[in-house]
């Protein structure tokens, strides 16, 4: 997992040389900030980005997620929202895994875990296998508006 600014992403060691990652944090710089609500390609099957809006949740109301073959870059547009992280060790699968979406889902675990405020100009890098718990309420915020970059693992060779 990676949480920083949307201005910091060309010093993290590994990024900004790399093609894909160069795509998805130049379209987050470029395009985000005007986006219409859906998907936009990247420029191949599988990588995307998803603008969506929607009011955020307590915690109770959230679903632990974790994907196998995508990254996630989670990006903040405007508002803000809590994104809850925790090893999966601690969690405990639904056992709905759908290989369409590449998403499965996790019983929620006792609180203590990790907290992440993705406030507008920040992102969340989430590899396969991290679970993590978006849509939460965050201080100060009842909305977010934000993008999730799918980036197939293959693509990153």
């Amino acid at each position: 997992m990676i949480h920083d600014s949307l201005k910091q992403w060309r010093r993290l060691p590994g990024l900004a040389p790399h093609p894909v990652w160069a795509t998805a944090f130049e379209w987050l710089e470029r395009e985000a900030p005007q986006a219409p609500a859906g998907d936009h390609s990247l420029g191949g099957e599988g990588f995307l980005a998803r603008v969506m809006a929607y009011s955020l949740k307590r915690r109770e109301e959230a679903r632990y997620e974790s994907h196998r073959r995508t990254v996630d870059i989670q990006y903040t547009i405007e508002g803000g929202e809590g994104i809850e992280v925790c090893s999966p060790e601690v969690l405990t699968a639904l056992g709905d895994y759908s290989e369409e979406k590449d998403v499965e889902h996790f019983m929620l675990p006792p609180p203590g875990n990790s907290w992440l405020h993705n406030r507008a100009g920040w992102f969340t890098v989430l590899l396969p296998g991290e679970p993590h718990l978006p849509q939460l309420s965050a201080p100060g915020h009842l909305q977010v508006r934000k993008v999730v970059i799918k980036i197939p693992v293959a693509r990153l060779g």
